[in-house]
């Protein structure tokens, strides 16, 4: 490979603010950022976690540093990102990694509940690029990344929730379909201004102590992806890591699937 094309995903000297970042997918994507030589912010309402993701990536010689945000409150939002401007003069990369949502059944569903998910999934996601859009404009570059989900783009199938297993809320896969039309309404707004807006979608990524606490659920699960197997958290990074950079310098207003084949059937 051409020397140059390698150096087109350097992020050496941006700065990339990952909201979620503290999570399964959040921890290798923010690992792999710092990697590129990006100086990574890492926010999350688990302020611990934070901490101790920033000490691992700090041990290996990376930049990195912890800053709590809560998508929940607008005020949150804008002061993280007004203090990531003023203690760094620039802000080059957005990764929203955050969501939230009930394990109530929708037909028992409260409005609280339903309103409080979209609160973080949607609502939070929009405010967060709306500041973030605000400094990239002015600078004339940036990239904005949200994270979707493949229940934004299918629905859950019930018969593959075993008796007691409630499927996947419906205000989580309202709100990442709704990211997902905000991203192209963004991208077309900010493109002007040198902002590139994406979207990675996951498929099924589940946790190690859920995949052994819920056996026969798992079981199912897997044998709807056709490539067999579940996500390793490392296999959604590279994505990211294209989006933020250079190589993808013309790619705005689309969505990059990483779901084993799932929503390919």
């Amino acid at each position: 490979m051409h020397p140059r094309a390698i150096q087109r995903f350097d992020l050496s000297g941006r700065v990339v603010w990952v909201p979620g970042g503290a999570g399964l997918l959040g921890s290798e994507v923010c690992r792999a950022l710092a990697e590129h030589g990006a100086t990574v912010v890492v926010s999350d309402v688990r302020a611990d976690d934070a901490a101790r993701l920033v000490a691992q990536i700090r041990a290996e010689d990376l930049s990195a540093e912890a800053i709590p945000v809560d998508l929940a409150e607008e005020s949150s939002i804008t002061s993280c990102c007004a203090g990531i401007l003023q203690r760094h003069g620039r802000l080059d990369g957005c990764v929203n990694m955050t969501f939230r949502y009930t394990k109530t059944p929708w037909e028992q569903m409260t409005t609280s509940e339903g309103e409080h998910g979209l609160r973080v999934s949607l609502t939070g996601a929009f405010l967060l690029s709306r500041e973030c859009g605000k400094v990239m404009r002015a600078a004339g570059r940036g990239s904005i990344v949200h994270f979707s989900s493949m229940y934004g783009v299918v629905s859950p199938d019930p018969r593959m929730y075993p008796p007691g297993v409630v499927p996947n809320p419906i205000d989580y896969g309202v709100a990442k379909a709704g990211v997902l039309q905000m991203v192209r309404y963004q991208a077309v707004a900010l493109a002007p201004g040198g902002v590139r807006v994406n979207a990675i979608v996951p498929g099924p990524f589940p946790y190690p102590w859920s995949q052994q606490k819920d056996d026969e659920f798992m079981t199912r699960l897997k044998a709807k992806v056709p490539m067999g197997r579940f996500g390793d958290a490392r296999e959604i990074a590279g994505a990211v890591v294209f989006l933020c950079s250079d190589a993808a310098s013309y790619v705005t207003g689309t969505q990059i699937v990483i779901d084993g084949g799932w929503t390919a059937w």
